[in-house]
């Protein structure tokens, strides 16, 4: 169906000629409501955005009986209201009852599914007349209207121009740096998307688009799954294109059944965009600022998890014999009597899986560059097409490991970033479930036997028995001393891991405990291997990566995979498939950021975010799949509200009591009400800062140190830092310790917080806090797990340090190491190691953070 994305008009989908003519001409003039009451109707509309349309009509009703008795517009009336506002709208497609596929594109004309068979649709009676009426349908929203609306305000086309502004800076830089970027921050830092600047593809006036589709179950307790489609606006900066105000949906496939002809369903959504790519025209978008302007729509990335990404790329998946979502030529094999492949670099001896004989592959040459991998791309779907027989396609698509032309492919090439290049792979999926599940399968020895294979000889298993049981009750053990900013604190494993564990927690297990659960317990080679993994990962995972950072990763990443092929599979056929592909695709992650940014940037978080957003609006449990798309509209027309309207956005206040300190920064209450007298060492401390700082200090001031302690502190990364002082008396069971720093003062320190306080300083009040130093991390220990485990130990006396409360960065988890569990390492009990929130920039890019609780 590449020909009708490459055709497109604007009229192949939209019929109504009153919508046509809206968005070719979109209104002029400033957006501004002159009633009252309308506006209140309206505000009140958006601030209900959660609850349903009977406590909207509770409140109209509760207006009308107090003075002076106003009465708000009715539901539907606000709601016809703000759609005429938006302009906003969406198509409903017939699709098969089972989900199969939509009957658009070349499928228009069936009246009945490809795959299953059943009729499209079926006669229902209706006032003595019998009518013929689809039995299920689909939802697509256009983006044109959703675009147009968001960039009609001042602040909205304001908002928007951070792409052309940061593009400009970047290219500026690399003329300054000899083409080095001192640090890439987001995908406008990637080699192909200023490549595409540089030849004109990409001008300041186009709308950069980010395309992301996933599954998701409504409900736990039952079959549910539904598929969801979004739109990404890349115009925005990352602290704003992935909050829910900036979130847009653009479809909805009906469930519970899997699709399985997902082209079908997205068709209308990629072709409404390919019509504004300039073939025949471009989106016309108004705004106060800069008057009418025609933009082009680019559509920078295609997103999806790994299953998910077939349906958009056209390959053949993971278990293929190209099964790299990169297309790198990287080859896989089969187990003996297998038809999976996998990833394995070594030729096992005595080995004769047709198909698989291969000599050893060196990693370090089997990655292609995005120019090269997509010409490679090309040439081998050009021989797909022309395959003359069944049997010859299917022998092509085991050679190519393409399976169909994508339909992105139909895009014209200076309005996509291209085929392989344009389908990003997902951190969150890669790190979270895929490694998690691979490296405790592993660990656990529960990873499938080979017949030649024998578990007694497997040293890496070494989670089973009491030692696994041991390890789950440590993880437990640590939840209170994990900050309540790190949302979800794994849960004991050997109860819970076949039972919900989630992403959040997979990540902070493998990634953050076990790196100091496991030092004596795995085997040393396996320990280091494990390290490089992590070292890399936690490179990769910074929201502003620094090229000696992709470099050290590349290494980590490309020794780790060199490695683990060695000691988990020797060589031995039957191991074969301990050779994932989530093992093979962290090499390509470094040299992936270079290309097109850092994978925060297009991770599925934000697919993630979207499906618990709209998920939790879900109203009608009878019809729950056009309830979730209507939820999705509605989402699409409050979003473009607010942007055109900036005073309905909700103002974010400190909570009562509080001290803004600017920057990110304020105090949080509880508060003394009087002067409190600080400690010997406390005031030696204070008196040390003062004179650091050149301040003179009073002997009466020396002799009579009192200070107004404050028990917590709000930071810009929306994590609340907690003091000793607030949390000392809360029993150990009910709390999640959140008083533990990084500091940015000389050099990057840890530290506890013992309390904050506030003093008149030359006049002014300064903010600082007492902090107590814990000790320098272990130097041995460091450079044995690879500058992963950074451990430490309580400072006696307590080494005590003032500074003031805006050098402090992130709130940190030191959790206790267990008691010593295994044969390897020395015995750390007594100890405390490092945990960062890995992902935490990405979770403040989508608003996501803990609640300032009023104390």
């Amino acid at each position: 169906m590449q020909h009708l994305i490459r055709n497109s008009r604007l009229e192949d989908d939209i019929k109504d000629t009153a919508i046509l003519h809206r968005i070719r001409n979109p209104l002029q003039q400033p957006f501004d409501i002159d009633d009252p009451v309308k506006v209140l109707s309206v505000e009140i509309y958006l601030g209900l955005d959660d609850c349903s349309q009977k406590t909207y009509d509770h409140f109209r009703s509760a207006l009308l009986r107090c003075p002076p008795h106003l009465e708000l517009l009715s539901y539907c009336v606000v709601k016809s209201y703000v759609e005429n506002l938006t302009g906003i709208f969406s198509l409903r497609h017939d699709c098969c009852v089972n989900s199969c596929m939509a009957y658009t594109g070349i499928y228009s004309e069936l009246d009945k599914c490809n795959y299953c068979n059943e009729l499209c649709y079926e006669e229902r009676k209706r006032r003595c007349k019998r009518r013929r009426v689809p039995r299920k349908q689909s939802t697509t929203i256009p983006i044109a209207p959703v675009i147009q609306a968001m960039q009609r305000s001042t602040e909205g086309s304001r908002a928007a121009e951070y792409r052309a502004t940061a593009t400009r800076q970047a290219l500026a830089s690399l003329q300054e740096t000899n083409g080095e970027l001192e640090k890439i921050s987001d995908y406008i830092h990637g080699k192909d998307y200023l490549e595409a600047v540089v030849r004109g593809d990409i001008k300041d006036e186009d709308t950069c688009l980010m395309f992301s589709i996933d599954s998701a179950q409504l409900y736990a307790s039952k079959l549910s799954d539904c598929w969801m489609f979004i739109w990404v606006l890349l115009d925005y900066a990352p602290d704003v294109r992935y909050r829910k105000t900036h979130i847009m949906p653009a479809g909805f496939i009906p469930g519970p059944n899997k699709p399985k002809n997902v082209d079908s369903f997205i068709l209308p959504s990629l072709r409404h965009v390919a019509s504004f790519m300039g073939q025949h025209e471009k989106l016309k978008i108004w705004c106060e600022r800069r008057g009418l302007y025609e933009s082009k729509l680019y559509v920078v990335f295609g997103a999806a998890d790994g299953p998910a990404m077939t349906y958009l790329n056209g390959t053949v998946g993971h278990s293929g014999a190209q099964g790299c979502r990169l297309y790198c030529p990287l080859k896989g094999r089969r187990k003996p009597g297998g038809s999976h492949y996998y990833p394995a670099c070594q030729l096992p001896p005595n080995y004769s899986v047709p198909n698989c004989t291969h000599p050893d592959i060196s990693l370090r040459n089997a990655i292609l560059d995005s120019g090269e991998a997509s010409s490679h791309y090309y040439a081998n779907l050009e021989r797909l097409l022309n395959a003359s027989t069944q049997r010859e396609y299917e022998k092509i698509r085991l050679e190519t490991g393409i399976c169909k032309p994508s339909l992105f492919g139909g895009f014209p090439a200076d309005c996509f970033l291209g085929i392989p290049g344009g389908f990003p792979a997902d951190i969150m999926h890669l790190t979270g479930p895929n490694h998690h599940e691979l490296f405790f399968d592993l660990w656990r020895g529960t990873i499938k036997c080979g017949r030649d294979d024998d578990e007694s000889s497997w040293a890496f298993a070494v989670l089973t028995g009491d030692v696994w049981t041991t390890h789950g009750a440590a993880v437990a053990s640590l939840v209170s001393y994990l900050p309540g900013s790190f949302d979800c604190p794994p849960r004991n494993p050997a109860e819970k891991i076949n039972s919900g564990y989630k992403a959040q927690e997979q990540i902070t297990h493998l990634y953050e405990y076990c790196v100091a659960l496991l030092y004596n317990v795995l085997p040393p080679a396996f320990y280091h291997n494990f390290c490089q993994l992590v070292r890399g990962i936690r490179l990769m995972y910074q929201r502003e990566i620094r090229p000696q950072d992709i470099e050290e990763a590349h290494e980590m990443l490309l020794t780790f995979s060199e490695d683990y092929e060695d000691l988990y599979v020797s060589r031995h056929p039957d191991r074969i498939h301990f050779v994932c592909q989530s093992v093979h695709s962290v090499n390509h992650m470094p040299s992936e950021t270079e290309r097109i940014g850092p994978y925060t940037t297009y991770s599925q978080w934000v697919m993630e975010r979207a499906i618990e957003l709209i998920g939790r609006q879900l109203r009608s449990h009878v019809h729950p799949y056009a309830n979730i798309a209507e939820r999705g509209l509605v989402r699409c027309r409050t979003n473009a509200l607010r942007a055109m309207m900036p005073t309905f956005n909700e103002t974010k206040r400190l909570p009562r009591g509080s001290m803004d300190l600017g920057g990110g920064y304020a105090l949080l209450r509880a508060a003394s009400a009087d002067l409190l007298a600080m400690t010997d060492l406390e005031a030696q401390s204070l008196s040390r800062y003062l004179e650091d700082e050149g301040i003179e200090q009073s002997d009466y001031f020396r002799l009579n140190m009192r200070v107004h302690k404050w028990a917590r502190a709000l930071l810009p990364s929306q994590q609340v830092a907690c003091s000793l002082w607030a949390e000392e008396g809360i029993p150990i069971g009910k709390l999640r310790m959140a008083r533990n720093v990084r500091l940015d003062v000389d050099k990057i320190g840890i530290g506890e917080v013992q309390y904050f306080f506030t003093l008149k300083v030359n006049g002014s009040l300064a903010a600082l806090a007492i902090i107590s130093l814990y000790s320098e991390p272990d130097t041995d220990l460091l450079e044995y797990s690879y500058n992963t485990l950074y451990s430490c130990m309580h400072v006696e006396p307590p080494r005590l340090v003032v500074v003031q409360v805006t050098s402090i960065m992130s709130v940190v988890g030191m959790l206790p190491h267990p008691q010593r569990n295994g044969p390897h390492g020395r015995d750390l009990e007594g100890r405390f190691f490092l945990v960062k929130k890995l992902g935490l920039e990405i979770l403040q890019m989508a608003g996501i953070h803990e609640e300032v609780a009023e104390e």
